[in-house]
């Protein structure tokens, strides 16, 4: 009875290690893909009143684009979850991002999207 026992106990902690070194395994692999599923996107658009600023045709795929102060009176840099994304050689907002603006004096800034996790870098005024 007494082996009975120890083999079962042997055979729990095996399965608690395996368990444990799944989940570690994801915990960093899903980190490090987070990163490569992610856009960045610089705002181009013609003015920087509130309907432009929302025109997904208007942001560039740029993952070098300048760094804004975050200061949040004019549209700067958005980056964007893959699945908001037309993927490609050049890829492009899809329509379903839904941005959302807000007026700071004359100019618009982002303030929100579909995409919640949607990382928001607005800058100040020129």
């Amino acid at each position: 009875m007494y082996t009975a026992i120890k083999n079962v106990s042997k055979g729990l902690m095996a399965a608690a290690l395996g368990l444990v070194l799944v989940l570690t395994g994801s915990a960093f692999k899903s980190e490090k893909t987070s990163k490569l599923e992610r856009y960045q996107f610089r705002y181009t658009g013609p003015s920087l009143s509130q309907a432009d600023v929302e025109e997904e045709t208007y942001w560039t795929h740029d993952e070098s684009a300048p760094v804004c102060d975050n200061e949040q009176e004019a549209a700067c840099t958005i980056t964007v979850y893959k699945s908001f994304v037309n993927e490609g050689t050049t890829p492009t907002l899809k329509s379903s991002l839904n941005i959302s603006a807000s007026n700071a004096a004359s100019t618009a800034y982002v303030s929100g999207s579909s995409d919640n996790t949607m990382d928001i870098i607005n800058r100040s005024a020129e």
